[in-house]
């Protein structure tokens, strides 16, 4: 096999939640040996967000490649036992609020008389100096300080939750800042600090914004998916999906149960439906009296209210029945919107997209003959772009658009994402793991593909999974050693 590309680099991980794991996610998945310090009496943000914190699905997310050991770093000894992973590791990553490590005994200048060539990387809200410097938060409220949430939405509207969305900007960053830390290791044998501000990425993001006030004293607002350049520039609705669900009803237990279900309605207790001989005899009308119930909620809510009662009932993948997949007793529920967003730049562009939609005589009109006409009339362009793309679905309008070169991509939904699109599948972007308590599951994995190197993905880690290895093994501890641990409180 391969040489993995940081294969040999070790890396001691405090960091928690999203930001530090995503950065350290990276590095492990190309090779690096990553430790991940965890505590059980204070668990990571998404270990608690399962019922056990083994159960967690979207930790497996952030930890792949990883080893897990567990300290109780407010315990003196916990703190000696990282300080002998320092002297072990090249690398420190953490993420609490300014101050925090500091006040652990972990910082930089106690990090450093353990081992002088230490790499270190703290990526805390808004860096470690400043006077903001020790505010602890998340990433909504970075979303808002970094002006993401100020330019998204509705002019009409309020600013919108947007989510953390630096804490997914912030560690391409750190990467990149870690990388180059190595390399100047490499080329002088000193090692240094990182102090990575998770608010100074994000408005890296929206830095013209910011340099078109400075020059010309514009403060940009919520446009909503308008653009200035471009003319259309929206996300159209196109053809309805409907989901199905299948429900199957064997007995006259799982009839009276279904019948309880969707209120006993007075066809229910006509004799065409009293038995199974006659629910077969007259199968056709009941299905459509079932639709007529399935219709008005989504598969999940069906198959929630069938299970309570015991009877079989599975959602179809979307766009299974018009793949041909159509077993008996398969219903419609409520359908699903589809969308798919087209961007017009370029008078060429613009040529594209008329004859993709058949350059009805409207496309020659004034009013839409260059990018200025179309932008002064843009709900009337709108409008009549959705005339066309409502009869059609969202793959067929996506792959019309870009075959002539239009900019055009579906508004995906999950699902999409992981069982349809066949971009994500043919890239293998979220392979399949196993994980000993949750089993079969997703992971993603790395966005970029290096041709000589090759990108392992492995399951994250159970909690405290690898205590006997690191601490035996790495350090070299005895038993007895390690069982003083434990009865001090220091290893959990």
């Amino acid at each position: 096999m391969s040489k993995k590309l940081l294969e040999g680099i070790k890396i001691l991980d405090f960091s928690r939640v999203i930001v530090g794991p995503l950065t350290t996610k990276t590095l492990a998945d190309y090779g690096a040996e990553v430790i991940k310090i965890e505590s059980r009496k204070a668990l990571d943000f998404f270990r608690s967000s399962g019922t056990e914190p083994d159960l967690a699905a979207q930790f497996t997310q952030w930890s792949t490649n990883k080893l897990s050991v567990t300290l109780d770093l407010t315990n003196p000894k916990a703190v000696e036992i990282a300080k002998k992973l320092v002297a072990w590791a090249d690398i420190v990553v953490e993420n609490y609020a300014g101050g925090v490590i500091d006040k652990l005994g972990l910082g930089y200048e106690e990090l450093k008389k353990v081992k002088p060539d230490i790499i270190m990387l703290s990526s805390c809200m808004q860096g470690q100096t400043g006077p903001y410097a020790k505010h602890p938060g998340w990433g909504f409220q970075l979303s808002a300080l970094s002006g993401f949430n100020h330019i998204t939405g509705w002019p009409d509207r309020e600013p919108p939750e947007l989510g953390v969305y630096t804490d997914f900007i912030t560690p391409q960053y750190n990467v990149v800042a870690i990388i180059a830390a190595l390399l100047y290791r490499r080329r002088t044998g000193k090692g240094q600090y990182i102090d990575s501000s998770q608010f100074e990425t994000g408005v890296q993001f929206i830095a013209p914004l910011i340099l078109d006030y400075g020059v010309n004293g514009r403060v940009a607002n919520r446009q909503g998916n308008y653009c200035l350049h471009a003319a259309p520039h929206n996300a159209y609705r196109c053809r309805d999906e409907y989901t199905w669900c299948a429900i199957n009803i064997t007995t006259d237990e799982d009839w009276a149960g279904f019948c309880g279900i969707i209120g006993n309605p007075a066809w229910t207790k006509d004799n065409k439906f009293s038995t199974i001989l006659s629910r077969k005899e007259n199968e056709e009308e009941l299905n459509r009296l079932i639709e007529e119930w399935t219709i008005n909620n989504t598969p999940e809510q069906v198959g929630t209210m069938m299970q309570r009662a015991g009877i079989v009932v599975d959602r179809l993948p979307t766009g299974a029945y018009q793949l041909g997949h159509n077993p008996q007793g398969t219903y419609r529920c409520m359908n699903e919107d589809r969308w798919c967003a087209i961007a017009v730049f370029t008078d060429e562009e613009w040529a594209g997209f008329c004859k993709v939609i058949g350059n009805p005589a409207w496309t020659k009109d004034d009013r839409f003959s260059t990018l200025l006409a179309r932008k002064e009339n843009e709900e009337d362009l709108d409008r009549l772009v959705e005339e066309w793309t409502i009869n059609h679905s969202a793959e067929e309008v996506m792959t019309l658009m870009q075959e002539n070169g239009v900019a055009a991509g579906i508004v995906e939904t999950g699902e999409d994402q992981l069982d349809h699109d066949p971009q994500t599948k043919y890239r293998n972007l979220f392979p399949e793991l196993d994980h000993p308590r949750l089993g079969k599951h997703h992971a993603v994995a790395s966005p970029f593909v290096l041709s000589k190197i090759p990108c392992e993905l492995k399951r994250a880690p159970l909690l405290g999974e690898h205590n006997e290895y690191v601490f035996k093994e790495i350090l070299g501890l005895t038993d007895e050693e390690v069982a003083d641990l434990v009865v001090s409180g220091a290893l959990e």
